[in-house]
């Protein structure tokens, strides 16, 4: 029944999504997932997975989920989410190890105005907290790609 319910999600998300995003940055290296409207213009849920083909091993792959706020009036929005790696996490400043595990972010960022239409670029900070072992804190950031809405 699990099972199902997973299948059940990944098939019809892409159905619920105003957007396809992909990035380049924390907490995986390469990045895509599906941006989904919880409360119009206000509310955003973020379902995402990536793999760091960057650390010079084997790859570290991983997922997660955010929920975005959008300011009103403005290209900002901020978050929260949580990640799961299986191995070394993307982090640009990091207290202690960041080698996978669960883990929460934070997101603030921004649209940048292009005026093209139907696909935009943002920029992300990510303060970061790794759970496993002891408790260690990270900073990362991403560039990325919206295709949608």
């Amino acid at each position: 029944m699990r099972r199902l319910l997973v299948l059940l999600v990944l098939l019809l998300a892409p159905a619920f999504a105003q957007s396809v995003q992909v990035t380049a940055g924390s907490p995986f290296g390469i990045n895509a997932g599906v941006r989904l409207p919880l409360v119009p213009l206000l509310l955003d849920g973020r379902v995402y997975a990536g793999a760091n083909f960057f650390t010079g091993g084997p790859a570290s792959l991983g997922g997660g989920a955010d929920v975005l706020f959008s300011v009103p009036l403005t290209d900002l929005y901020a978050g929260a989410g949580l990640f799961y790696a299986t191995g070394t996490t993307v982090s640009l400043l990091s207290q202690g190890s960041t080698a996978g595990g669960l883990g929460a972010r934070g997101v603030i960022g921004t649209y940048l105005n292009v005026g093209l239409p139907l696909i935009g670029f943002f920029v992300e900070v990510h303060p970061m907290l790794f759970f496993s072992g002891p408790s260690t804190f990270g900073l990362g950031g991403a560039f990325g790609v919206n295709i949608g809405f």
